[in-house]
C-alpha cells in the first residue's frame, strides 16, 4: 500500500497546482527537489487532482441542472393544473351558455306566441299582468 504524503508534501503540489494545473519539466524538478517525491508520485497526484477537479465540476453542472430540471417540472405541474382549472372554467361557460340559449329560445318562443295577438289583451299583455296584477287571471279567464 501506498504511502500518504506528508502534509508540507500536499501543500507544496496544492501551491503548484494553484498556480498551474500542468507541470513543466522545470517545475517537477523544482517539486522533487522541494518535496522529496519522484515525478511520476507528482505527475500521478497533478493527474489526479485535474480528474477530481472536472468531477466537482460535472457534479457542480448536474445539481445546477438537476435544480433547474426540478423548477421547470414544478411550473409544468402548476400549468396543467391551471389548465385543469380553466377547462373546468370552460365547461361551466359552456354549460351557462347552452341554459342561456334554452332561455333565450324560450323567450323567443313566447315572443312569438305574444306577436300572434288577439283582439283586446295581446297574449304578452296577459302574461304580465297575469304575473303582476291581483285578481287578473280571475277576471279574464272567461275571456
Amino acid at each position: 500500500m501506498a504511502n500518504r504524503f506528508e502534509e508540507y508534501q500536499i501543500d507544496a503540489l496544492k501551491s503548484a497546482f494553484e498556480q498551474s494545473q500542468h507541470l513543466t519539466k522545470e517545475k517537477k524538478i523544482e517539486l522533487v527537489t522541494a518535496t522529496g517525491l519522484d515525478v511520476e508520485q507528482i505527475t500521478n497526484w497533478f493527474n489526479r487532482n485535474r480528474a477530481q477537479k472536472r468531477a466537482r465540476k460535472w457534479i457542480g453542472d448536474l445539481e445546477l441542472t438537476r435544480d433547474e430540471l426540478q423548477r421547470v417540472l414544478q411550473e409544468l405541474q402548476e400549468t396543467q393544473e391551471r389548465e385543469a382549472e380553466l377547462q373546468k372554467e370552460i365547461q361551466e361557460i359552456k354549460k351557462r351558455e347552452a341554459d342561456l340559449r334554452a332561455e333565450n329560445q324560450g323567450l323567443k318562443h313566447q315572443l312569438a306566441m305574444v306577436r300572434g295577438g288577439e283582439s283586446g289583451y295581446s297574449h304578452f299583455d296577459y302574461f304580465l299582468w297575469s304575473s303582476h296584477v291581483p285578481g287578473f287571471n280571475s277576471e279574464h279567464s272567461s275571456s
